[in-house]
């Protein structure tokens, strides 16, 4: 049986290293335990995050341009 490799990333937001307590997909939200700022993985090999954006507020945001 394979066990789950640890992998570490770095917080855009502050920097900090961030490891990985299981597998990980594209896709998934995550929380910085250091500045709590909500990231998305955004590669798996290696492990790459980025700020995470809402796309349903985005969407509101132009509707609203629309007015």
């Amino acid at each position: 049986m394979s066990e789950a490799k640890a992998a570490k990333a770095v917080c855009p937001d502050c920097g900090e290293t961030i490891t990985s307590k299981g597998s990980v997909r594209l896709g998934q939200e995550v929380v910085c335990p250091h500045c709590d700022a909500e990231l998305e993985v955004v590669g798996t090999d290696p492990l790459e995050l980025d700020w995470a954006y809402d796309d349903h507020d985005d969407e509101e945001k132009e509707d609203d341009e629309d007015w």
